[in-house]
C-alpha cells in the first residue's frame, strides 16, 4: 500500500453501519493512507459507530437522510474554521427489512421511494452541501459506491439493484455539474463483498456460494476482499487521479468480463 498517498488530505465517509460494513473498510484504508477521515451513520448507530472509528481519530456525525436538516448540520460541522474538503465518499443504502425477500413486482411504493431517496437522492443533496467545502480544496474529489448487480440480474437484490444503477447516472450528471468547478466525481462497484448487509439481503450460505463462484470464474482466481475496493477508492480520492470524472470502475477480478 502507497503509505502517505492522502496525507494532508481531508474526507468524510457517508454511510458507516459496523465494523463488517464497506464504510468502515474504507474508512480505516483512507486513514491508514494519510488521510483525516470524519464519518456519518444512522443516529442510532452514533454511540457504536463512534466508539469503532475512535481508533481511527475519526469523528462520527448522525445523519438521517430522511431529515435533510441533520445532512445540513454534519456539513456545517465539516466546514467550521477554512480548512478544506478533500474527498467525500458517498456509501449510503437502507432497505426495509424484508423488502428484498419478496418479488420485485410486490414491492410498495413507499418502500420504493425510501430505497431511492436513500441510495441516490441522498448523493445528490450530500454534493449540494459539500460543494462549497470541496471548493476550498485544490483536488476535489467524490467517490460513490455502487454494485455490480446494478447491471446484472441478481436473486435478492432487485430494489437496491434499481436504486444503484440510478445512482450511476446520478455521477454522470453530477460530473458533467461540477466539473468545472475542477470537481472529480466517479463511482467504485465491486462483486459481492460478505459484509453485514449483505449477509442479511441474501444469506451467508448464499453469500459464499456466489463468492466461490467469483473466485473460480474471475482472471486473478480469488473473490474481492474489501481492501480491494478501499485501495480504488483511495487512489480515486487523491490527487493522483487526474481529469478522471464520469467513470464507473468495477472491481471484481475481471469476473464481470468473463464469458464462462
Amino acid at each position: 500500500m502507497t503509505a502517505g498517498l492522502l496525507s494532508g488530505r481531508r474526507g468524510v465517509v457517508l454511510g458507516v453501519s459496523g465494523a463488517n460494513s464497506i464504510g468502515h473498510g474504507v474508512a480505516k484504508l483512507l486513514h491508514e493512507l494519510g488521510a483525516t477521515v470524519a464519518v456519518t451513520c444512522r443516529p442510532a448507530r452514533l454511540a457504536r459507530v463512534s466508539a469503532l472509528v475512535a481508533e481511527l481519530g475519526a469523528t462520527a456525525y448522525p445523519v438521517d437522510i430522511a431529515d435533510e436538516p441533520s445532512l445540513a448540520a454534519a456539513f456545517a460541522a465539516l466546514g467550521q474554521g477554512d480548512a478544506p474538503l478533500d474527498f467525500m465518499v458517498h456509501g449510503l443504502v437502507d432497505i426495509p427489512e424484508g423488502v428484498l425477500a419478496r418479488s420485485v413486482l410486490e414491492v410498495s411504493r413507499a418502500d420504493f421511494e425510501h430505497v431511492m431517496s436513500v441510495v441516490t437522492w441522498s448523493l445528490i443533496a450530500a454534493c449540494r452541501h459539500a460543494r462549497p467545502l470541496l471548493a476550498r480544496s485544490t483536488a476535489p474529489r467524490i467517490v460513490a459506491l455502487t454494485s455490480a448487480c446494478s447491471h446484472r440480474m441478481t436473486p435478492h437484490y432487485h430494489v437496491a439493484g434499481i436504486a444503484k444503477a440510478a445512482l450511476e447516472s446520478a455521477v454522470l450528471y453530477l460530473a458533467m455539474q461540477l466539473g468545472r468547478d475542477g470537481i472529480l466525481v466517479n463511482a467504485v462497484g465491486a462483486s459481492l463483498l460478505a459484509t453485514d448487509g449483505a449477509i442479511r439481503a441474501i444469506g451467508a450460505s448464499n453469500a459464499q456460494a456466489t463468492r466461490t463462484v467469483q473466485a473460480k470464474r474471475s482472471a486473478t482466481g480469488r473473490a474481492i476482499e474489501p481492501e480491494d475496493l478501499a485501495g480504488t477508492v483511495g487512489f480515486l480520492c487523491s490527487p493522483l487521479a487526474r481529469n478522471v470524472t464520469g467513470e464507473i470502475v468495477t472491481v471484481d477480478g475481471g469476473f464481470s468480463r468473463a464469458y464462462l
